[in-house]
């Protein structure tokens, strides 16, 4: 055979596998996603972030593998403790359809107090694991799922689209918001404004400020819009910020305004979405379908 003919052909060949292997969508681990698929995960690594927080990062069945979790969409982590089946729903702060290899959760860890005698039954089971050992995952799970460009599915049915997505979050109820505002600023091609107002009880307590901070940095670099804004329980001296549970005044100062019908969506404790986010919503005029509760 012609040598310029070998060696057209060799060059094809080789083309294809990369373009193959290039194209190639990595394995989602939860698979299509139509149903709920259960996972043993390995602790491949585990640290302190705060007094009372970890960062725990669990390693999928291969490293070339993604979890298969479309963003607004959570797992939960089961185990039997004491004896009982326990289960609890958790956001994991790693990009369920892009990050390889591993997913990562940030989780407070309750302590047993006065009010909480036995504090958080996960939270501290987890925390007392150590690399290597084998937590069970279950997922996907979730009524709302950010398509992206400011296109929301709510429970398959329920399609919204908006130019500015109002969030209000309390301590660990940040979680989906951080995976909302990463999957907006990586996008270029996505100019969603973002609003985000972060509720704790302490300046200690604000979870991943740093990373919130500088993912509203990088949007500013990008052009976009992601206006932050925290209130505390208990400020201290200097704090620049707002003190105080969530008011009408705060949403209307650092919210999108109702008028450009916004999706504004929560996560955070009941009492604090029924006491001091729900009605002032209601007050200010805000689209109710629109209004979402993670």
């Amino acid at each position: 055979m012609n040598p310029i003919i070998i060696a057209a052909v060799v060059v094809v060949v080789a083309v294809a596998i990369v373009a193959f292997t290039v194209l190639k969508k990595p394995n989602k681990a939860f698979g299509d996603g139509q149903r709920p698929v259960i996972l043993h995960l390995p602790i491949q690594s585990k640290e302190n972030v705060s007094h009372d927080t970890i960062r725990v990062k669990l390693a999928l069945p291969s490293s070339k593998d993604v979890l298969g979790l479309p963003c607004g969409k959570h797992f939960t982590v089961a185990a039997t403790i004491n004896g009982r089946p326990e289960s609890r729903a958790y956001t994991p702060t790693s990009d369920g359809m892009r990050t390889q290899g591993h997913t990562e959760l940030i989780i407070k860890v309750y302590k047993p107090c006065d009010r909480f005698p036995k504090g958080g039954v996960m939270s501290q089971y987890v925390d007392s694991l150590n690399v290597g050992d084998t937590l069970k995952i279950r997922g996907p799970f979730g009524r709302i799922h950010y398509q992206g460009k400011g296109v929301f599915e709510i429970r398959k049915k329920q399609r919204e689209e908006t130019k500015s997505i109002g969030m209000i979050a309390g301590g660990t109820g940040i979680t989906p918001m951080l995976q909302l505002i990463k999957e907006i600023v990586q996008d270029p091609e996505d100019k969603t404004n973002m609003y985000l107002l972060f509720a704790n009880k302490t300046e200690d307590d604000i979870l991943v400020r740093d990373y919130l901070e500088e993912q509203r940095d990088e949007a500013k670099k990008m052009g976009k819009t992601f206006k932050l804004w925290y209130t505390l329980d208990k400020a201290p001296a200097g704090w620049e910020y707002s003190e105080g549970f969530v008011t009408d005044k705060m949403i209307k100062d650092h919210m999108p305004p109702a008028g450009e019908n916004p999706v504004m969506l929560f996560c955070g404790p009941p009492v604090m979405y029924e006491r001091a986010v729900e009605p002032h919503l209601k007050s200010l005029k805000y689209d109710e379908a629109r209004c979402l509760n993670f």
